[in-house]
């Protein structure tokens, strides 16, 4: 097994879902090479924290019928000479979107805590020496198409030098089950990554700001993708980079 396969196969050996002959041969890789050793214990440490630590939400009293009325409600929209089965369809389609809506309450802030950790043990992991840039260059011209052929998705690239963000380069990644492109940029003396992946639907949306351990991220969509910067520059440059990113003064 090379690093590639080990990083797509850190998440099933940390759950115990690896077949014996898979297993031994991730073990037999850790063994003799630390970087991915040190991944993994990260990532283990992720999951031990999440059970230990995420906030688990108690279903409010009352939601259950709030649930059954709002169905009901749904058949009730139907005339009566509507065939019954279609009464219970609008029934059944008010309970799963009920349901849907619940669940989205229920388990969001957990996977989203658990990509903010992975995008932070990613950012940590590429101040090691060897790991900041696959391609080094400050010349947009030369990083962008560096990823062609290499990614599916051809991420926007700009030099913001002039607006104090100047290109450094950039690396292929994994994040989120998903390859991801990740340019690098410099701030005067901190490094801020920008991973790019394709989003699961094609929107614009608006910038949020998280901070975890005392690392800013920056997350916005942008039509068929989306960007997570990652940095210890304080909220407000981040804030500035992200600006700057979508809105350049020079392409």
């Amino acid at each position: 097994m090379d690093c590639k396969i080990i990083d797509q196969l850190q998440h099933a050996f940390v759950d115990g879902e690896l077949d014996v002959v898979n297993a031994n041969a991730f073990a037999q890789h850790l063994a003799s090479c630390p970087a991915c050793a040190t991944k993994l214990e990260a990532l283990s440490s992720l999951k031990q924290q999440i059970k230990t630590q995420t906030t688990r939400h108690a279903v409010p009293l009352g939601l259950y019928d709030k649930i059954s009325r709002a169905a009901n409600n749904t058949a009730g929209m139907h005339s009566s000479k509507t065939w019954l089965p279609l009464k219970w369809g609008g029934a059944g389609a008010g309970v799963a979107l009920a349901a849907c809506l619940l669940f989205l309450m229920v388990m969001q802030p957990g996977q989203q805590y658990m990509l903010q950790q992975e995008l932070i043990t990613s950012h940590i992991r590429s101040m090691q020496d060897g790991h900041l840039t696959d391609v080094i260059s400050t010349d947009q011209h030369t990083v962008k198409p560096w990823f062609n052929g290499r990614l599916d998705i051809s991420p926007p690239v700009v030099n913001l030098a002039s607006t104090g963000f100047p290109l450094i380069g950039g690396r292929l990644d994994y994040i989120d089950h998903h390859n991801a492109a990740v340019l690098v940029y410099r701030h005067n003396a901190h490094i801020i990554n920008l991973f790019i992946w394709p989003s699961a639907s094609s929107y614009i949306g608006a910038g949020s700001t998280a901070a975890q351990q005392g690392y800013s991220m920056r997350h916005w969509a942008d039509k068929d993708l989306q960007f997570w910067a990652v940095s210890d520059v304080n909220p407000a440059a981040l804030t500035d980079f992200e600006s700057q990113y979508r809105n350049p003064t020079i392409k």
